[in-house]
């Protein structure tokens, strides 16, 4: 081996000019969209909604189905309702077959803010709630809760 040809200024010549090589062949960093970068949490809320939804559903289905729950059974309405959302919930996981369970999770966080604090869009929009429930649902609903107020399973807790 020849000392001039492995001497250390010959050895850093031959590491720059590899790494500019590896610099000219790495591609360009990716300029992303402000929409693209919005995606993921727009997914977070879209998943926050649609459990939002699935309690609505649920509530309008259990309508329906059964009427104005009895008035010392009240507290089933909201064990009916997570189930319902509890099942959309599944689906969603099962749809994401494992991968992004954060959405699942919003979705689980949507669907239980909307059970216990539902009764306040009734207070809230009692017009709109009257043409899709009818009037004797939300006449029964602002008969057993309070406006601004958490309703858990029956126990009203008031928000001020």
């Amino acid at each position: 081996m020849d000392i001039k040809s492995n001497s250390f200024e010959d050895r850093v010549a031959r590491i720059k000019q590899r790494s500019e090589e590896n610099t000219r062949k790495s591609p360009l960093p990716r300029t992303e969209s402000i929409w693209q970068r919005l995606g993921y949490p727009a997914a977070f809320l879209g998943a926050f909604f649609l459990g939002v939804f699935a309690v609505f559903l649920s509530r309008l289905i259990q309508y329906q189905s059964v009427g104005i729950p009895v008035p010392g059974k009240v507290g089933t309405q909201d064990f009916v309702s997570l189930g319902l959302a509890g099942g959309a919930c599944i689906m969603v996981m099962l749809f994401l077959k494992g991968k992004l369970r954060e959405f699942a999770g919003a979705l689980t966080v949507g669907a239980l803010v909307t059970t216990f604090s539902f009764h306040n869009f009734v207070w809230k929009y009692p017009v709109f709630f009257e043409l899709v429930y009818g009037e004797d649902w939300v006449e029964f609903v602002k008969d057993t809760t309070e406006p601004s107020s958490l309703n858990l399973f029956g126990t009203i807790l008031p928000f001020g």
